[in-house]
């Protein structure tokens, strides 16, 4: 029936004319029936107006913050540089929080961590080739040496994936 927005606006005037929060709420209900904000909203925005807010915007309210587009440029200029950077590291050097760091990394950017390293998540076409070449190489090497090829590969273990 009634927007939120217009709900709101119309709480600002009752309380311009000096109306409680549950004055508000009651006439909010018979206007509006079901549709009606919830008395603890309406009271939220009584006390709002009568502390001098004038905007009817939706107000701040906890909860995850959203990330702007400057703040995962920034953890992008930071990897670019050096990819060895521990989350810590991240969140100190760009002023966020470490979940938001995460957030960031494994969302956003769709990165992971392996063998220290932030790297994306999907390899791309050229580095699946040079994978590909890697493994075709090793593996006439392991046809022409045998074994002898086999001993001299050391593995290292991916710190997480």
């Amino acid at each position: 029936m009634f927007s939120k927005q217009e709900q709101w606006s119309w709480i600002k005037i009752q309380c311009a004319r000096g109306r409680t929060a549950r004055q508000c709420h009651h006439d909010l209900q018979e206007a509006c029936g079901e549709s009606a904000l919830p008395y603890r909203t309406v009271a939220r925005w009584v006390k709002a107006f009568n502390e001098g807010c004038q905007n009817v915007a939706d107000m701040r309210r906890p909860g995850r913050p959203s990330v702007s587009e400057e703040e995962v440029y920034a953890l992008t200029a930071l990897l670019n540089s050096d990819r060895r950077h521990m989350i810590c590291e991240l969140a100190r050097e760009t002023g966020l929080a470490h979940t938001t760091v995460l957030h960031i990394l494994k969302e956003r950017l769709g990165m992971r961590k392996t063998a220290s390293r932030w790297v994306p998540h999907d390899l791309t076409e050229m580095q699946k080739w040079l994978q590909y070449d890697a493994a075709r190489n090793h593996l006439e090497r392991y046809e022409r040496e045998g074994e002898a090829f086999l001993r001299r590969i050391i593995m290292l273990d991916e710190t997480w994936a």
